[in-house]
């Protein structure tokens, strides 16, 4: 697989690229070991974890956790992980007593990653963190969390701006919908975030407790003064008779690729839809957003990462279970690049790496927030959502989407997986 400079100096930087490493040595290859979050099930009791698990299908380790911290204290797990430009790792949190954390990973004696631990970071009561992104702001690299629940309320949600190198609170971008004003820009229930120049664009997805409020807009916020600054409404047809809840957006910009034209990208979970607002970076306006996917009209439904290789750009669909690739030199059009890959029910994160003989693979996990049902007893009941969970990392051939291999982690490891990111950030090319 082609990596990008970018993914390059990370790997670089974090010891990846080794003078020596055979692809012909199947048992420590670290390119195939994923990083993942996962979830203790209450009907099964067991803990939230973190862990290292080999991916890699020729592998005799397949499906083998190498390495994992569990953390017992927590009711609510760890999110999503991300890796800061110079090779740090953080974690995202569904608990109020640790909505951020960085990830300790280092080796043991013998060379082996490991994971050591992590530390809760202070938010200054932001809760139930999302997505991080690093990014400029008046010349100064920060790294931005959007917070799903921000300081609480039925209107809350906030973006949190770190020191990037000292992890401290610089600032929580704030502005309720209900405090702001008519026609004023809002933040609420902030979930993806991406950048371009000096716009920020956060999505408005679901207050936390899956109940109190939908969004359905976009909130775009100006870097140099940090302020929300416009909101852009991304619903047409409502499937589900809910707001459509916009969750991952990608600003598709120039350093993806030199034939991409700036314009916002959004999946719309509720919606079904992959929307496109362009954008003029000369006079730095949006212009009219567009539905250029419809899930209705394709039989697919809660569309929500963006991941891409050098050449491609994949799109995940919860139902049925796919993944779907365009060619990324095409964007913000959404030009198909090769057989859509068939996974499994809840189809979200992804990773991509290279098998001990070279081959090119992919892998996905299937499942969305491991919530239950009431049919199992399990206390965490939201039936729509308990539908979209397969517990699953499936191992695809990337060219022909094959499907090569398949781990139950709830059948293996009694847990469900939260999420799914490459060891030392090799997974990803552009995320979110």
């Amino acid at each position: 697989m082609k990596l990008n400079q970018f993914t390059q100096s990370i790997l670089i930087g974090t010891g990846l690229i080794l003078a020596g490493l055979s692809p012909a040595l199947s048992q420590d290859r670290e390119e195939s070991q994923g990083m993942v979050l996962l979830r203790g099930l209450p009907t099964l009791d067991t803990s939230h974890s973190i862990a290292i698990i080999e991916l890699d299908p020729e592998s005799e380790r397949f499906g083998e956790i190498l390495s994992e911290v569990e953390q017992p204290e927590m009711v609510h797990p760890l999110h999503h992980l991300y890796y800061s430009p110079n090779g740090r790792l953080y974690s995202t949190g569904l608990d109020p007593s640790c909505s951020l954390a960085e990830v300790g990973l280092s080796r043991d004696a013998g060379g082996a990653p490991v994971i050591s631990g992590f530390d809760c970071l202070d938010t200054q009561g932001q809760m139930v963190g999302e997505d991080i992104m690093w990014a400029n702001s008046n010349g100064q690299e920060y790294m931005f969390v959007t917070f799903l629940g921000g300081t609480g309320g039925d209107d809350g949600g906030s973006v949190g701006v770190f020191d990037a190198q000292t992890n401290e609170v610089v600032k929580v971008i704030e502005a309720r919908k209900s405090q702001v004003g008519e026609g004023a820009p809002y933040i609420m229930y902030p979930h993806g975030i991406s950048a371009f120049d000096d716009r920020m664009v956060v999505t408005s997805t679901v207050h936390p407790d899956l109940s109190t409020g939908v969004g359905n807009a976009l909130t775009i916020i100006d870097l140099n003064t940090l302020e929300p600054i416009e909101n852009i409404t991304v619903e047409k047809e409502k499937p589900l008779n809910f707001p459509s809840s916009p969750v991952e957006v990608l600003f598709a910009r120039p350093d993806m690729h030199p034939d991409i034209e700036p314009a916002i990208l959004a999946n719309t979970m509720f919606g079904f839809e992959t929307w496109k607002v362009p954008y003029d970076a000369s006079s730095k306006t949006f212009g009219e957003a567009e539905v250029i996917y419809s899930g209705v009209a394709n039989e697919t439904a809660v569309p929500l990462e963006f991941y891409g290789t050098e050449d491609e750009l994949f799109i995940s669909h919860a139902l049925p279970g796919v993944v779907k690739r365009y060619d990324l030199a095409a964007l913000p059009e959404l030009v198909s690049s090769g057989p859509d890959i068939v996974a499994d029910p809840g189809a979200h994160h992804m990773i991509f790496f290279t098998s001990a003989s070279g081959r090119d693979l992919i892998a996905i996990q299937n499942n969305l927030l491991n919530l239950g049902n009431s049919a199992d007893n399990d206390p965490t009941d939201v039936d729509f959502i308990a539908g979209l969970n397969s517990h699953t990392i499936s191992v695809h051939d990337l060219e022909t989407g094959e499907r090569l291999a398949t781990v139950n982690i709830k059948d293996r490891y009694n847990k469900g997986i939260e999420n799914l990111e490459g060891l030392f950030g090799s997974g990803f090319v552009h995320h979110h």
